[in-house]
């Protein structure tokens, strides 16, 4: 039985990877740093090292803005409020799939089960948009039926 504890673990349990992640992709951004350094000024235009290390360190900057965004939209969530509808912060409970609808996770194995955590920018959230209990949506072909919004 899924209730607001279970929302809440689920909430901090994404938190936690989002916050790995921004840690493992703050280190591999400063790793890729220190090598462009290590390696000195470009020996030419076209220095092939030290290009791909601030093209590398480029690559994590944008990680690190990601991951920053994923733990303020979590953090948004407001675990008060009772959701009569779906929307944003909205646990969907479905006869196949449960959704959290915060931040573009994909399936996060949670207590023993796939959750698929998206955000409301992709379209199967649109399918499901302002439903209620009770009601039906369909994506590419499959039908769920809405048992619960936490």
């Amino acid at each position: 039985m899924k209730d607001k504890a279970y929302k809440i673990n689920l909430l901090n349990h994404c938190l936690a990877a989002q916050e790995k992640a921004l840690a493992n992709a703050r280190n591999t951004m400063d790793e890729a740093q220190e090598e462009a350094n290590a390696y000195g000024a470009p020996k030419d235009r076209y220095d092939g090292f030290r290009n791909q290390q601030m093209r590398r360190r480029d690559l994590y900057v944008k990680q690190v803005d990601q991951a920053m965004l994923n733990i303020d939209l979590l953090k948004r969530v407001d675990l008060e409020k009772k959701h009569t509808q779906v929307d944003f912060g909205s646990l969907v409970i479905t006869d196949s799939t449960t959704f959290f609808v915060v931040v573009g996770m994909g399936l996060v194995s949670f207590q023993n089960q796939d959750v698929a955590v998206i955000s409301m920018l992709v379209p199967i959230f649109h399918s499901m948009k302002e439903k209620r209990v009770g009601e039906y949506f369909e994506f590419n072909t499959n039908k769920y039926k809405i048992l619960e919004i936490i």
